[in-house]
């Protein structure tokens, strides 16, 4: 004869360490973030918590799928008045909050300034077939917004030259120059622009400029400054180093 098994005892609810969803004991991973609950599923890799530079990632792939639907789907081409109403937040990436097909927290400002991290780090680390998928996806972004402040002209006029395209970026470098003749982030983008042209003379005297105003100006502490902390550190040392190379005085 065979004996019924007796029962086990229903396990517990267990939350989850990374975001706090009920879970089981057996769970391997976290049915809402993803997030690996036993010591085998982290050794393997598997399904790890949205975190970082992993949700970061994946945010951008998705806004840009909506860009591309957005952007192309309609035959090709947008206006400023057609850019999109909803947009995509980090945090509910995975969550299956959305409302028609986007979700709701990411402003399109944010929205273009992902995009442009991604193609300027694909650009930046030599993937080509990335920077060329993400550079006018994030250009576009730029354009949907209504009004472009000097930080977002520094960012279109660098996908600009990413792209090749160094007329185009001394079309944004001029307008930041205009408001601010002394704009670091200008500066260093308009004689980058005149390298990338082969006017080398005109790239000494941008660089030069920023030469000349770099410590009175950082002092300005302009919230683009601070976000291109790191840039405008290194730009100045490509700024005495290019100057040295091709003349003029420091």
């Amino acid at each position: 004869m065979n004996k019924k098994q007796a029962k086990k005892p229903a396990a517990k609810p267990i939350p989850c360490p990374s975001c706090g969803a009920p879970g089981q004991a057996d769970d391997r991973f976290c049915s809402k973030c993803g997030a690996a609950l036993s010591a085998d599923a982290k050794t393997n890799g598997g399904l790890r918590g949205l975190t970082g530079l992993r949700a970061f990632g994946l945010a951008v792939i998705v806004l840009a799928i909506f860009y591309a639907a957005l952007n192309y789907g309609k035959g090709g081409g947008s206006s400023s008045d057609s850019a999109p109403t909803e947009r995509i937040g980090f945090g509910d990436i995975g969550s299956g909050t959305t409302t028609g097909g986007a979700t709701q927290s990411m402003t399109p400002l944010q929205a273009a300034d992902a995009l442009f991290d991604q193609a300027m780090f694909a650009h930046e680390t030599g993937d080509a077939g990335t920077a060329q998928q993400f550079v006018p996806m994030a250009i576009q972004a730029y354009e949907d917004l209504p009004n472009l402040d000097p930080d977002a002209r520094y960012h279109m006029a660098l996908l600009r030259l990413a792209g090749n395209q160094p007329e185009a970026a001394l079309e944004q470098t001029e307008i930041i120059l205009a408001e601010v003749p002394n704009h670091l982030l200008g500066l260093t983008a308009t004689a980058r622009a005149y390298d990338q042209m082969g006017r080398q003379d005109l790239a000494v005297e941008y660089y030069q400029k920023f030469l000349d105003n770099h410590t009175p100006d950082v002092a300005t502490s302009r919230q683009e400054y601070i976000a291109h902390a790191n840039a405008l550190a290194a730009r100045l040392t490509a700024a005495r180093a290019y100057v040295a190379e091709h003349g003029g005085a420091q």
